[in-house]
């Protein structure tokens, strides 16, 4: 029993010496643990005050996890036997090799001198840890977020950190400032289809400085639309208003939008949407379908990213607001119309009859007269036409349609019967009983006799009655009741009841 006492003794004893020779070794000062960036490894700075008495460093490295080490334990990765050497570059694969690209890396140093058979170590200094940076890319709010970790070692000293940034291949700027423990950076509104590469850079307030890991990062590469055009714009049926345009077929699209005001600076709301996915040999349509024809509509189209953001857009359009107008005393129907383009020539088109479209003039200006004067004295010889004009003005160029609504003018008819005539008369106008007449249609003249049967039928103005009978006398003299019928511009049916006298 006595003997296990001495044994116990002797132990402590031994303790207490080591403990007396550590504390008076030196224990050295990490100044600071930085990152090659090249390298990509750990660079431990230190000094002592006087390296004459030392022998040399143990580097020690905090363990997280080593197949044939307890795990979150400090080991030596290097025994440096050189006194005046005061940096070490950790290359070591020990315990597996250190990684600041992964995790930030903790040091420590122990100075160590050699005392007969015994070496002996100093106490560990404050120990030191490197900055770790990690970030990610937000694509939708087009975002970079920066974390790391705050510098271990320098607490007391600490001044700031830089944030430095460099795009593709070229030079590293400082482009933000963050104290202690403000250790998130957001970096807003980066150059889509760009690499990014950053690190921190922690300062002490005497300038010693400690840099991170580089951190790379790789913004979205985005096809953006080359093109977003509008081909042609038509108001169809007089009710709405259908837009084919043509997108970059390429493009990183997830929709296209359209919008509308009623008036061109104010607020645009969208109206309608189209999945670019469903658009075919890249070309689509939108219809307003409430559109009101009478007034300037203004649209545009957007091309919206998967996230919901704008990435292009066209130019603005509008509809051609068209009117026309009929000024039956001088003959003249008045054409104007609104739009918001300008250095255009307008292609004016005119239908009548319900026949066919047909192109009647070209002009630069908002506004046109169409003079009928011509039309409405040439059915006094040949056949009648209807007194309703429609029209429409449409712009065609080489990249661009546009067409405007249908708008028509009425012209009042003109319907005037004689009094009388005179199948044997030296004048030819007198010996036919005809009107003169325009801008009628579906005309019906029918003459009757003094016993109500029918002695003559037309239905054309032109063709009128010369006073012979069904059997091919010359009907008596007498007055002659006849009823006429036609249809008139405004599509209202007139009969008239009136008698004219046969004389000779």
């Amino acid at each position: 029993m006595r003997f296990c006492k001495y044994i116990f003794f002797f132990q402590i004893f031994i303790l207490l010496t080591k403990s007396f020779f550590a504390q008076s070794v030196e224990i050295p000062t990490i100044d600071f643990v930085t990152v090659n960036q090249i390298s990509s490894l750990p660079v431990i700075h230190w000094s002592v005050n006087n390296s004459s008495v030392l022998n040399g460093y143990a580097v020690k490295r905090f363990i997280r996890s080593y197949p044939t080490v307890p795990d979150n334990t400090w080991h030596t990765v290097k025994k440096i036997e050189n006194p005046n050497v005061f940096s070490f570059e950790d290359n070591s694969i020990s315990y597996g090799q250190a990684s600041p690209n992964i995790q930030s890396e903790i040091y420590e140093i122990t100075a160590y001198k050699i005392n007969g058979t015994d070496t002996v170590f100093s106490l560990p200094g404050v120990k030191h840890k490197t900055m770790y940076v990690t970030g990610n890319y937000d694509y939708c709010s087009n975002k970079i977020s920066l974390i790391w970790n705050n510098y271990i070692g320098w607490e007391n000293v600490f001044l700031k950190y830089l944030i430095y940034r460099k795009e593709n291949s070229g030079s590293f700027i400082k482009i933000a400032e963050k104290s202690y423990n403000d250790t998130i950076f957001i970096d807003t509104n980066p150059n889509y289809n760009s690499v990014y590469n950053y690190y921190i850079k922690a300062v002490r307030n005497d300038g010693t400085e400690s840099l991170s890991n580089l951190k790379l990062i790789t913004t979205q590469a985005i096809h953006f639309p080359s093109f977003l055009k509008v081909d042609s714009a038509v108001v169809s049926n007089n009710t709405e208003f259908n837009i084919l345009f043509s997108v970059d077929a390429n493009a990183d699209v997830d929709e296209y939008y359209l919008f509308k005001s009623e008036t061109f600076n104010s607020d645009y709301l969208q109206i309608d949407k189209i999945q670019s996915a469903n658009i075919i040999n890249s070309g689509a349509e939108f219809s307003d379908k409430n559109i009101d024809i009478n007034k300037n509509a203004y649209y545009y189209i957007a091309a919206v990213d998967y996230c919901g953001n704008i990435v292009f857009r066209s130019d603005t359009l509008s509809n051609i607001a068209f009117f026309a107008t009929a000024y039956s005393d001088n003959r003249i129907n008045s054409l104007k119309w609104n739009d918001i383009y300008t250095n255009s020539v307008y292609h004016i088109f005119r239908l009548q009859n319900n026949i066919q479209f047909n192109q009647i003039s070209d002009t630069e200006n908002h506004s046109f007269e169409d003079n009928l004067q011509s039309l409405y004295e040439n059915q006094f010889i040949s056949e009648t036409i209807s007194g309703k004009f429609c029209y429409y003005v449409q712009i065609k160029e080489s990249d661009f349609f546009n067409k405007s609504n249908i708008s028509c003018a009425e012209q009042d008819e003109t319907v005037i019967f004689p009094n009388a005539f005179n199948p044997k008369s030296a004048i030819d106008e007198n010996r036919i009983f005809k009107p003169k007449a325009a801008f009628i249609s579906d005309y019906q003249l029918t003459i009757y006799g003094s016993f109500g049967d029918v002695l003559f039928e037309s239905m054309n103005p032109d063709i009128g009655w010369n006073g012979m009978l069904k059997n091919g006398k010359l009907a008596p003299i007498s007055s002659y009741l006849y009823i006429v019928k036609y249809k008139n511009s405004k599509g209202k049916y007139v009969k008239l009841k009136k008698y004219v006298t046969l004389v000779y």
